[in-house]
């Protein structure tokens, strides 16, 4: 019953998706009185063992190992969910956030679009507040960091943006596209900054500001409280 029935299921999900709950009640319609919920467990391990041995290959994915000094990553993400306002206005809004791969500290500040401008002002605001640059600056393929190439139908920085890495000795690392898994340092830092912003919300008692640079003013609070807790110990040039 086993390999006539949930064998072939299992060799059709390709993208592994497929429930043990789900095939349970396979088996309950086909041989009524036979299975029930106590069988879950098993079936479970026998689709876990199965799959290990015979299903689809999985993506590998390798810890990597951050060198002081030597990565910085960055990136946009958006801030609106927080339900902060302004005077009793939503305010929409993104965050650019940078954070050291080594060390997790980090550089965060408002911004309205995902634009050169926003990008270059929170690359060059981070570098000044550090006092020095990391070698290598990665991120995803922004548009406002990048342009397509027509004839490889790939991406490369623009010129803008290259001399803003070129003034400061950096050099450019971008992940592959639908890889975001490749910056996992920014996707991480994102949810940590957020989370914390979040609870500082909840400390505070309202969402609602007076003003957007009293809002901007909180946010460095929370990200200063941030980086206290890291702890930083590259050594940039």
């Amino acid at each position: 019953m086993y390999h006539s029935i949930v064998v072939p299921l299992l060799r059709a999900d390709i993208k592994r998706a497929l429930q043990a709950k789900t095939v349970l009640a396979v088996l309950e319609e086909k041989r009524p009185g036979e299975f029930s919920e106590t069988h879950l467990r098993t079936l479970q391990r026998r689709m876990r063992d199965w799959r290990a041995l015979h299903g689809p290959e999985q993506e590998a994915y390798f810890e990597q190992e951050h060198v002081p000094g030597r990565e910085a990553q960055f990136d946009f993400t958006h801030g609106t969910e927080l339900e902060v306002t302004i005077g009793g206005v939503l305010f929409v809004h993104l965050l650019f956030q940078l954070v050291l791969s080594f060390s997790g500290w980090r550089w965060v500040c408002l911004a309205f679009g995902e634009t050169f401008e926003a990008l270059s002002t929170g690359v060059q605001g981070a570098l000044w507040e550090l006092g020095g640059a990391p070698h290598v600056a990665r991120s995803d393929n922004l548009s406002a960091a990048t342009h397509e190439l027509k004839e490889s139908q790939g991406r490369d920085l623009t010129k803008r943006f290259r001399d803003v890495l070129d003034h400061y000795g950096m050099e450019s690392t971008r992940i592959r596209p639908r890889k975001s898994h490749e910056t996992g340092v920014a996707e991480k830092a994102h949810d940590i900054l957020k989370t914390a912003l979040d609870q500082a919300l909840l400390v505070r008692g309202s969402r609602d500001f007076d003003s957007q640079a009293e809002y901007a003013a909180f946010v460095r609070q929370v990200v200063d409280g941030l980086n206290g807790r890291a702890r930083v110990a590259e050594r940039l040039v």
